[in-house]
């Protein structure tokens, strides 16, 4: 059961829903795909990999009033629950955006797993620290509700955490929680002679990688200089990030092409990412992990991945000014290169993480 439409597979919720779907699609899975829409429209690739029925998301601002988050409460329907009852399939809740009926007593006689995208009172705790007065108010209502709502998560039957730091938080609740990757996309990269250019790269029109931009550039400025140049590249930056690239003189790539955008990934010499949400695995870390450039992070960003090894961490601005400093004479060897790939391989394949929800479901049916 889908919390958005998961396709185009254009941010992390819906990368991780998507290519989870198409990798248990392959290991043989018959799937029904329950989707809240609410402005991204029927998409008919869905249709290559399950059987994709269609429920309108209800936002109402009495919602907004009510005791359970409004990411819950918006996502019901008396239509969704019949269709859940039809038969005795396993569900799969994506998110606890989905779990209003969980709660449900014929549910809870089924198989039900909940996969935990992120602690979500923490995330919307992140949120609220870069937003404007009513959107931060309403971060930290719905922080507080969720960090209420989550103990819904002891009826289930099993949890998929997404890494190991949500694993130990979460078993509070659910005592049968398995650790299942972040389901993505192949990553393609090779060992290649880098250029000298530092680059952050992400979805610029999303309010945290607006923030982490800025943040980069406000730590960065007083060491960039034209022989090594900061790129800052991504999809719709907004005005804000635009005035300041141009006052600071940063070259900002507006909507680069996939190849384009692959390119200066595989080229650049150091990747300079910042968070200040420690929330999920974030794709483009995984990107910069199969180039041949160092990377530069600071703590929340690798927190609870397994893939700090890969990284320079750095704690603060000082840190991190200090530390690109020192990266600029850093080069990559093959051997190093070949390390990151084969962790890669081993520990983000789909259809191998996925068999996991296999191995799980063969087991209930066995009992």
């Amino acid at each position: 059961m889908s919390l958005d439409v998961p396709f185009p597979a254009d941010y992390g919720g819906a990368i991780d829903i998507f290519y989870r779907i198409k990798a248990l699609h392959k290991l043989g899975f018959d799937i029904t795909l329950h989707v809240f829409e609410y402005g991204r429209g029927k998409q008919q690739e869905l249709d290559k990999f399950a059987k994709v029925i269609y429920y309108s998301r209800k936002r109402s601002v009495f919602q907004l009033l009510g005791s359970r988050p409004f990411v819950v409460s918006s996502r019901r329907s008396k239509a969704l629950l019949a269709n859940l009852l039809q038969d005795n399939s396993p569900i799969i809740f994506e998110g606890l955006h989905t779990t209003w009926y969980l709660e449900n007593e014929e549910i809870q006689q089924r198989l039900t797993f909940v996969r935990a995208h992120n602690v979500e009172h923490e995330y919307y705790n992140g949120l609220k620290k870069n937003a404007l007065f009513l959107k931060r108010f309403y971060f930290y209502q719905e922080a507080k509700k969720l960090k209420r709502y989550q103990t819904i998560l002891a009826k289930c039957k099993h949890v998929l955490a997404i890494k190991l730091e949500d694993a130990e938080y979460l078993k509070k609740f659910n005592s049968s929680i398995y650790i299942l990757p972040a389901s993505i996309p192949d990553i393609i990269g090779e060992f290649i002679p880098v250029k000298r250019y530092s680059l952050f790269h992400g979805n610029l029109s999303v309010k945290e990688n607006e923030s982490a931009a800025i943040w980069i550039i406000s730590a960065l400025k007083s060491v960039i200089d034209p022989t090594f140049p900061l790129v800052i590249a991504g999809k719709n930056p907004t005005k804000k990030l635009q005035e300041i690239c141009r006052k600071e003189k940063i070259e900002l790539l507006a909507n680069p092409s996939e190849i384009v955008l692959h390119k200066l990934i595989q080229e650049a010499q150091i990747h300079v990412l910042y968070t200040s949400i420690p929330a999920g695995v974030k794709l483009k870390l995984l990107a910069c992990i199969m180039s041949s450039g160092q990377i530069l992070v600071n703590d929340k960003m690798v927190l609870g991945s397994t893939l700090e090894k890969f990284c320079t961490i750095a704690k603060d601005a000082k840190e991190f000014k200090i530390d690109y400093i020192g990266l600029q004479n850093g080069v990559l060897t093959r051997e190093e290169f070949a390390q990151r790939a084969q962790f890669i391989q081993a520990n983000f394949n789909n259809e191998q993480n996925c068999s996991l929800i296999q191995k799980i479901i063969s087991h209930e049916i066995s009992l």
